[in-house]
């Protein structure tokens, strides 16, 4: 669940055109008159993770569980691909328990470790899923 949740924001990220910016900090003119506002990147602004984060469990009902033939270790992959490109689904299991209880998980995971997600993924971290999914939490 924790890694679908990073590669899903990941996603998200490297979708937004990435000459759009947004003002942080004060708006408030100093005693010199200057402002001490700042252009940052808009895909990996605060702002952006935020709204990400209450919206990107959603995306988990288009996932389902994969149970590898040899290990018999369970997985969930994506079962609609963002690009609309055909997917070998062969040996994945789609049912409304699988995507709820992992829509439930991704929102836990979400909230829990909401300050962490935004810290690693404002920053382009590399191995993000290794760090927060195995390491943190």
């Amino acid at each position: 669940a924790c890694r679908a949740l990073v590669d899903e924001l990941e996603w998200e990220i490297a979708q937004v055109d990435p000459r759009k910016t947004i003002q942080m900090g004060s708006f408030r003119i100093n005693p010199d008159g200057s402002q001490s506002v700042v252009e940052v990147p808009y895909a990996r602004s605060e702002t952006h993770l935020t709204e990400l984060l209450e919206r990107v469990c959603e995306k988990m009902k288009e996932y389902g569980e994969k149970v590898d033939p040899s290990t018999h270790r369970k997985s969930y992959v994506r079962v609609i691909s963002h690009d609309g490109t055909k997917m070998d689904l062969s040996g994945v299991k789609i049912d409304g328990d699988v995507t709820s209880s992992l829509k439930f998980a991704c929102e836990s995971i979400a909230e829990e470790y909401e300050d962490e997600l935004i810290e690693f993924l404002s920053h382009e971290a590399d191995n993000v899923k290794d760090r927060l999914c195995s390491k943190r939490t």
